[in-house]
């Protein structure tokens, strides 16, 4: 069985190079939100995440954070494989 490896370092928000339902396998380590090193990246996608932070509102900032990252998600979903077919 041949495989082909690639290794993409890019934002996964946008996948349009790669074709819907083409991939067998992602591995990622997302940002994950709700932990210090990660909120500047997250607020430089949205400046409210860190005005939330610096209130004290983790809440509404952990929203604003997973609001980027379903956009990862669903890139993801569109370029696996439905391994149910």
């Amino acid at each position: 069985m041949n495989s082909i490896h690639k290794i993409l370092y890019q934002d996964s928000r946008n996948l349009e190079d790669i074709p819907s339902e083409s991939i067998d396998l992602i591995v990622t380590s997302p940002p994950y939100p709700m932990i210090e090193m990660w909120d500047e990246m997250f607020g430089n996608q949205n400046p409210d995440i860190l005005k939330a932070l610096s209130c004290g509102d983790g809440p509404l900032a952990f929203n604003l954070m997973h609001e980027i990252l379903n956009s990862v998600w669903n890139e993801a979903f569109r370029v696996l494989k439905n391994q149910n077919q």
